[in-house]
């Protein structure tokens, strides 16, 4: 993480103007969805509005790229000079997806890994839309429904889990007698929600996640739920009231219908996919080795030791599941297949694999997914037109990261350009404020409260870290993390600058584990040397340059690149739905989740 802040945005280069709209949009958050057909052929009934070299721009492409740029932005109405400049990153996108194929991208094994991993999703995606087609179809009473839970406001409590069978375990004690505050004290971290049992006040419609908010729709109130499966983990909860307005009028109803509509389908999408998971996880029976998946939980967390290459390569071929794949025949993921997997995994996915139980459910769902596919493959689904259509462009999604990705490793910010910035506004870059920390780091919070009660008895902290703490280093450090600022205490950083000088603090949860801190005294702030303020200088810096860059490079591959626009069928494009949502939609944005 860097020390410092990056430059007043007042003190940067300025940045680019509306006119090169499509340039920036190349590197800028613009690029959300715009996507390409690349080889793949044109649907019928979607005219093509471009072509780049021998690949297609089509009218759907076209639309939506402007339906999500309408539902970020709020714009209202068709904005011709916003259809052209949409229109024209979508050729910029497309020259230089057509000039890294041209280099031979589709050569290296990384685009090769990328098509397994597009083809795979593709084929679960489309037996997951035929085999769970009821659940997926939106209704006129779906609509409904929804249109009075947009309407409803909640007030409840809950329990967070990271995996099923702890949220089982957590439901269950519930069921013993066990109240929600006791329990909120020994799950949570977040101090109030540990110290309100779990509540979480009152909410509104899409501010928790979906199927958190439609459990809380059906549970009747007072009641407590099955765990309920969440995008971050798993929540088991208690309604303790809930108002519907009763202000509910039909014109209300069809303002807010393709709004509706989108959102009942992204949630029905959501709960096929876990439906169809559970189905065929039980189907599979998958066995994993305990031993094994141990001793690749101590690997991932630095004590498991190191390896020679033979010892490698040996412990790669090791069978992690074993399974009952399609037809009954025996199936099998070994570690290295595993570890080939989780290089797909966003940081969101990294995050939340941390301890056994969530690497159990992670590997778990490979084998949901390596069955799906399988079952898709036997179904002869690779040859189905949308599996085609979503891998090419999933693959021109890859395609054009990967080749931003190497334009600008390959161009960095000149070093006589930062060190001109760092003259001009070494004022800027100051040391962060930092302060002194000892930390004990234990996988349990009853370790940890053990590990606080022995401190505040006047046990030695250095003693404790050095044969308690999970942190590696530890045992030679006596605990010492060093002077550490904000940025490299994370969420932890509230707490212990908060602290006095010689105090404790925690125990608080990190990734999974628990630890317990001591706050020493500050590290006083001073002026940057070049070197130290490097790192901010680089991230100040590195996107206006990477712009400029890329903005000389598709000025010369609009040379060597033939691009033909029809104005005419741009001008047909239809870009915003009737009311039945039939012209393509924006996918709504994510709800925030149930927080934990």
């Amino acid at each position: 993480m860097p020390d410092a802040a990056p430059p007043s945005p007042a003190r940067r280069p300025a940045t680019l103007t509306v006119s090169t709209l499509a340039v920036v949009a190349l590197v800028g958050a613009a690029w959300w969805s715009a996507r390409g057909t690349g080889t793949a052929a044109v649907p019928d009934g979607d005219a093509v509005v471009a072509t780049v070299g021998d690949a297609a721009i089509t009218s759907d492409e076209l639309a939506d790229a402007y339906a999500q740029y309408v539902f970020r932005v709020g714009l209202e109405g068709d904005d011709p000079a916003v259809r052209d400049a949409i229109l024209e990153s979508l050729i910029s996108r497309r020259l230089v997806i057509e000039s890294a194929r041209a280099d031979g991208i589709a050569e290296t094994d990384g685009y090769r890994a990328a098509r397994a991993f597009a083809e795979s999703k593709a084929l679960v995606d489309r037996y997951t839309a035929i085999e769970m087609a009821d659940e997926l179809a939106v209704t006129e009473a779906d609509l409904r429904e929804e249109f009075r839970m947009a309407h409803t406001t909640y007030r409840a409590r809950h329990l967070y889990a990271r995996s099923l069978s702890e949220a089982e375990r957590l439901s269950a004690r519930l069921a013993a007698g066990e109240t929600f505050e006791a329990l909120a004290r020994e799950t949570f971290s977040d101090s109030t929600l540990a110290a309100s049992g779990g509540s979480l006040g009152e909410f509104a419609h899409d501010e928790m996640d979906p199927a958190f908010e439609a459990a809380a729709y059906a549970l009747p109130i007072g009641q407590i739920s099955e765990p309920v499966r969440t995008a971050t983990g798993y929540s088991v909860l208690r309604v303790e009231a809930r108002t519907t307005s009763t202000l509910l009028t039909e014109d209300a109803f069809i303002t807010k219908r393709v709004q509706l509509q989108r959102y009942v389908t992204r949630r029905n999408r959501t709960e096929a996919r876990f439906a169809l998971g559970r189905r065929v996880l039980a189907e599979a029976r998958p066995q994993i080795d305990a031993r094994v998946l141990g001793r690749l939980v101590a690997f991932a967390t630095g004590e498991g030791g190191t390896l020679d290459a033979e010892a490698l390569a040996a412990w790669r071929a090791t069978p992690l599941v074993r399974f009952t794949s399609a037809a009954g025949l025996p199936g099998a993921l070994t570690v290295g297949d595993v570890e080939a997997q989780a290089e797909t995994m966003t940081e969101r996915q990294r995050a939340a694999v941390q301890d056994e139980a969530s690497l159990r459910e992670y590997v778990e769902g490979l084998v949901v997914r390596q069955e799906i596919a399988a079952r898709a493959r036997a179904a002869g689904l690779e040859r189905d037109p949308g599996v085609v259509r979503s891998v090419a462009m999933q693959l021109d999604d890859w395609t054009f990261a990967e080749a931003k990705r190497q334009l600008r490793e390959s161009s960095p910010v000149p070093a006589d350009t930062l060190r001109a910035a760092f003259a001009r506004d070494h004022d800027l870059y100051l040391t962060p404020p930092r302060v002194h920390v000892r930390e004990i780091l234990v996988a349990s919070l009853a370790d940890a409260r053990e590990i606080r009660a022995a401190l505040d008895g006047g046990a030695d902290f250095a003693t404790l870290a050095r044969t308690r703490s999970l942190r590696p280093g530890a045992a030679s450090a006596g605990g010492v993390l060093g002077p550490v600022s904000r940025d490299e205490l994370g969420r932890l950083a509230d707490a212990v600058f908060a602290a006095r000088p010689g105090t404790l603090v925690g125990p608080v949860e990190v990734e999974g584990r628990f630890a317990v801190l001591e706050r020493g005294p500050d590290v006083p702030v001073r002026p940057m040397t070049f070197d130290e303020a490097r790192p901010a200088l680089v991230a100040a810096l590195d996107v206006p340059y990477a712009q400029q860059t890329l903005a000389r490079a598709l000025s010369d591959l609009r040379r060597r690149i033939p691009v033909r626009i029809d104005r005419a069928a741009v001008a047909r494009v239809l870009l915003f739905p009737d009311a039945a949502g039939a012209v393509p939609v924006a996918s709504a944005a994510p709800a925030r989740p149930a927080r934990s």
